[in-house]
């Protein structure tokens, strides 16, 4: 799979996001820069895009719990439309 390009509004900021694909042993999973901080999105069990990374990190605290399940909503209907 390709890198892909996301464009949206959160709140009524403008987000272009690249999506990065990358191939793990068994899974894929999606690389996206959000704020300067790369977030790693995978599955869960229900095959929905999860946002996963160390939640005590700094850069991590400024960013909305509601844009990253926005985010993984949005790469959940790119892949598989």
């Amino acid at each position: 799979m390709e890198p892909f390009i996301l464009k949206f509004e959160y709140y009524g900021k403008p987000h272009i996001l690249e999506v990065v694909p990358v191939e793990q042993r068994y899974k894929t999973v999606y690389k996206v820069t959000v704020e300067e901080c790369e977030i790693t999105f995978e599955e869960d069990e229900e095959g929905y895009p999860r946002a996963i990374g160390d939640v005590h990190s700094p850069s991590w605290r400024h960013i909305e719990p509601g844009l990253l399940e926005d985010i993984g909503r949005r790469i959940a209907e790119t892949i598989n439309s």
